[in-house]
């Protein structure tokens, strides 16, 4: 009987042991699930460069995994960590908006302040800190509206600002944002233009507003879809 509770004890001790190795070689190497977070897409990309691109567990803090946040790691580009904004306050449809409050589109009637709650305050900061450069980008769509270049007045005066996390404006006369694609300079009856910020300030990213100008008139309306912001 007692070697019986011997051969127990053995196998519960060599189960904790393994249990705890385990444990260990996940803080060395993180594997990206809940239980084991890495601190950021390009740690888990250097332990692990196997890895494909998905979303993975992240934990910038290295507090407890409790409050670690679910991101998309882009391995292919050497593992940025990208944050989406939250599906509620990320995009929308071309709508005939009527100008009202003081220009910024969180307080048009309807509208709201894009926000990334889903990673939170205190992970974003940390996410920042473990960064060197921050990159997002915004798609403007446009209906007989211009966004950036007025092609028939030869200006920039309807052109948009796009508001950071930090209160810094990006517009045509300070911290331009590079357009990839400018189809709303021709008032068509319907385009799209590309914003695309990238800056080694990280703090002011992510877009949370922006102010729009050209729209209000007859035939005239506006959307948009706001990308990812990506940390390297």
């Amino acid at each position: 009987m007692k070697d019986e509770l011997d051969d127990v004890d053995l196998v519960t001790v060599y189960t904790d042991v393994y249990n705890m190795r385990i444990k260990l070689e996940r803080m060395k190497k993180p594997i990206g699930t809940r239980d084991s977070p890495a601190r950021s897409c390009k740690d888990l990309h250097h332990g692990h460069p196997q890895l494909k691109d998905g979303f993975y567990w992240i934990d910038p803090n290295l507090g407890m995994s409790d409050d670690a946040v679910k991101v998309f790691c882009d391995m292919t580009d050497g593992g940025k960590t990208c944050v989406f904004p939250d599906v509620h306050a990320s995009k929308m449809p071309n709508i005939p908006w009527r100008k009202s409050g003081d220009g910024w589109y969180s307080n048009l009637r309807g509208g709201f302040r894009i926000s990334y709650d889903s990673v939170g305050i205190v992970q974003m900061t940390f996410l920042r800190l473990l960064s060197k450069e921050a990159h997002q980008n915004m798609t403007y769509t446009c209906i007989n509206s211009v966004a950036w270049y007025d092609n028939e007045a030869r200006n920039y005066d309807n052109s948009i600002k796009l508001m950071g996390a930090n209160d810094d404006e990006f517009s045509a006369v300070n911290n331009k944002p590079n357009v990839d694609i400018d189809g709303c300079k021709r008032r068509r009856s319907e385009s799209k233009t590309v914003f695309n910020i990238v800056t080694n300030k990280r703090d002011q990213l992510p877009i949370v507003d922006f102010f729009p100008v050209d729209y209000g008139l007859p035939h005239q309306a506006f959307g948009f879809e706001v990308g990812p912001v990506c940390y390297r």
